[in-house]
């Protein structure tokens, strides 16, 4: 019956296929004709709007697509009465074939359930059949498409005058998704309450629906649901609806330039708000017809939220405000304040940093201006005012209190009733002399060489140091020459003999700027000795002053104190010099001792010490003027008597300058008693009388004393 019915149809196959070829390059994908009577009927999906036609023109309701769902199944109905061999086909093929692919319905049926394609496009649904020896057809043009969810607004309103009455507004858009949908079924369902649904068809977009519903529930579930006419697929969304308020005008707290602006307003939560921008040089106004800068919804009502957004360029200056969009009332409504941003510039010059900022806006609604601050920002964050400028148009500052290499960060507040916080702006200025060093010292180390020292600062807390330089002058008023440089903050200057003369040192440093200044000019402490006398420079070895002394032995060969017990020492003083013989120190502890003097000074710790003074205490030789020699035990011996004395001499002569008696004692420190006896070379005792005597004494530094006088000798 299918080949019967094929022959049947291929009669004017030529014709056909101009038809068919016609109709699809000038007036889309038709379902072809078929010859005057042979019309057939079947439905889709039981829907009540059967097929009963064929091709018969492009605007006929079989050649509009209906709308199906990828692999969406369907029930075909043949509804022809009596009508037999029945079958359907499912083709992308316009030609009127009844082919292999033809799917049969069964005989004890006139539907069957298939599964459309899965693959997007304009297919053929055909219906085959024959009666009373005849065959019919009828065709029905379908687009399968990928459903997206309806496209939409809805907004819930409080009826005027009314406490329980709500409108339900909702907008279907004019999108092309929202074309494919022949309906829709929406249901607004009060919290805790019945789903109340509705219907609605269209085919003009946009399209408005509104439903007033009474409750006094203020929040409700919505569903709306796009369908096609015969598919039974569909599309939904949902969303929870409540009551929109009216927006209060939004508030402009602050404004600030931080990786972008941050901009601080109060505003009503849930409902849409745009940030208009402009620009201040060229534009007096906002183009609200434009896009606006930023748009966001904020999360509670009348708190200050920060929206961070960025602008085209955020050196150049731009004013806000802020709109929100009363959609129950159709209008806008407008922040009460505008606010203009502070960029911050600025560069370095001899002598320190210059910054400058935008003048701020002097007509701003609500948003007066009253002053500037400018900050300081220092590592830590914390920040020191500069100045307070009341002056609209003054809007640089030069701060001269930097230091070259140091890096600082810069900020500005405009104070409006709102305020406008600048950018953070950091300078470096390579171009300022570097300032001198606050604090340096000496001391004499071991009594040989001279330690020079930073006492504030190492070369890594000196910004683009390089280098520290030191200076000497051969006496208090010599020419400095600098006689050493490295990255030490300390130097010992080996070069010198501090127990000599005194010198004077100073130090400078150097960086990326260049050399700095000179700092303090300091001398170490020189000591000497005047006669019995120590004296000392009064000079200060630090940048601060000495204001204390103390004299204290030392062993010169560990530099280490040496404490006598009631000598004096060490001995404390205020002034540069010490009569060394008002101390009482043991004659045990030899004639040769070393002092050393250490200054305090006003910032002790720490201490600066002199050289090593060597302290030569005067030896003492003493003779009798008579002697006994006569075997007594008494006052036999004529000896010389003294302190640190090492050795002695001793020529005895009689009244003509004859030598008769020569007496030398070389351990005099073992045997002090060691001298003439009376007797001559001879070994005869010398007659009763005077006789003359020369004594050369040595004392324990090494110093010969000689002494002459005459003896007596009594029997």
């Amino acid at each position: 019956m299918i080949h019967s019915f094929t022959t049947y149809f291929t009669r004017n196959i030529f014709f056909l296929f101009l038809l068919v070829t016609f109709h699809e390059v000038a007036l889309g994908q038709l379902c072809p004709d078929a010859p005057s009577g042979d019309i057939g009927k079947f439905s889709i999906n039981n829907n009540p709007t059967f097929i009963e036609y064929d091709g018969n023109g492009a605007l006929n309701a079989n050649n509009i697509p209906s709308n199906f769902c990828r692999g969406e199944q369907i029930t075909l109905e043949d509804l022809v009465t009596g009508g037999g061999s029945r079958s359907f086909e499912i083709t992308q093929n316009a030609t009127v074939l009844s082919t292999s692919n033809a799917i049969p319905v069964p005989s004890n049926t006139n539907s069957i359930t298939t599964t459309l394609p899965t693959t997007p496009g304009i297919y053929f649904i055909k219906s085959f059949g024959s009666i009373g020896g005849s065959g019919y057809y009828a065709c029905k043009v379908i687009q399968i498409v990928d459903f997206e969810k309806p496209k939409y607004t809805v907004k819930l309103c409080d009826e005027p005058g009314t406490t329980t009455m709500k409108k339900v507004t909702i907008t279907l858009l004019d999108a092309p998704s929202n074309k494919l949908f022949e309906s829709y079924t929406y249901s607004i369902t009060p919290f805790g309450a019945s789903p109340r649904s509705f219907n609605v068809s269209t085919s003009t977009y946009p399209r408005e629906i509104t439903q007033t519903i009474n409750s006094s529930i203020l929040g409700f579930d919505f569903v709306i649901e796009g369908k096609s006419q015969y598919g039974k697929c569909s599309e939904s969304d949902q969303k929870r609806l409540t009551t929109v308020s009216t927006p209060i005008a939004p508030i402009i707290f602050n404004v600030a330039i931080d990786n972008g602006i941050s901009l601080n307003v109060a505003a009503t939560a849930g409902i849409e708000h745009k940030i208009w921008m402009r620009d201040p040089t060229s534009e007096s106004t906002y183009n609200t017809t434009g896009t606006p800068v930023y748009t966001y919804t904020p999360t509670a009502s009348l708190v200050g939220e920060i929206q961070k957004f960025s602008v085209p360029d955020p050196t150049k200056q731009y004013c806000f405000k802020v709109n929100a969009f009363d959609i129950c009332n159709a209008k806008t409504v407008e922040s009460t304040n505008e606010i203009c941003t502070t960029p911050l510039t600025g560069n370095t010059k001899q002598g320190g940093n210059t910054i400058v900022w935008s003048v701020a806006q002097s007509s701003l609604p609500d948003n007066t201006f009253r002053s500037y601050d400018v900050f300081k920002v220092d590592a830590s964050g914390t920040e020191s005012l500069l100045r307070n400028i009341t002056t609209i148009g003054n809007n640089l500052y030069d701060d001269t209190d930097v230091i070259c290499g140091e890096e600082y960060t810069y900020k500005v507040v405009t104070n409006y009733q709102s305020k406008s916080t600048s950018n953070l702006l950091k300078i470096k200025n390579t171009s300022i002399p570097p300032t001198p060093l606050g604090k340096v010292g000496s001391t004499v180390i071991g009594g040989q060489s001279i330690r020079v020292t930073s006492l504030e600062k190492e070369g890594g807390d000196l910004p683009t140091f390089t280098a520290f330089n030191y200076y000497r002058a051969n006496s208090i008023n010599g020419n400095y020459t600098k006689v050493h440089s490295d990255a030490s903050a300390f130097w010992d200057d080996t070069s010198v003999n501090p127990s000599a003369q005194q010198y004077c040192f100073y130090m400078t440093w150097t960086g990326g700027c260049g050399e700095s200044q000179p700092s303090s000019k300091i001398c170490p402490i020189f000591a000497q000795m005047q006669g019995s006398s120590m004296i000392w420079s009064p000079e200060s070895s630090f940048t601060d002053p000495i204001t204390e002394y103390k004299i204290y032995r030392v062993n010169p060969s560990t530099g280490l104190p040496i404490n006598t017990s009631g000598s004096g020492l060490p001995y404390t003083s205020t002034k540069n010099s010490l009569n060394l013989s008002t101390l009482n120190i043991p004659e045990a502890e030899g004639q040769t001792i070393y002092l050393a003097i250490e200054g305090y000074p006003s910032s002790y710790p720490p201490t600066t010490l002199s050289n090593y003074v060597e302290y030569q205490r005067p030896s003492l030789a003493l003779s009798a003027q008579a002697f006994t020699p006569n075997g007594d035990g008494l006052n036999d011996t004529f000896y010389i008597q003294g302190r640190f004395i090492k050795a002695t001499k001793m020529s005895i002569f009689d009244r003509w300058g004859n030598l008769i008696s020569f007496i030398e004692n070389a351990n005099y420190q073992n045997n002090p008693q060691l001298g003439w006896d009376g007797t001559s070379s001879n070994g005869n005792k010398v007659p009763a009388g005077s006789y003359a005597f020369q004594v050369q004494v040595e004392d324990l530094s090494g110093n010969i004393i000689t002494k002459e006088g005459s003896i007596v000798v009594v029997y």
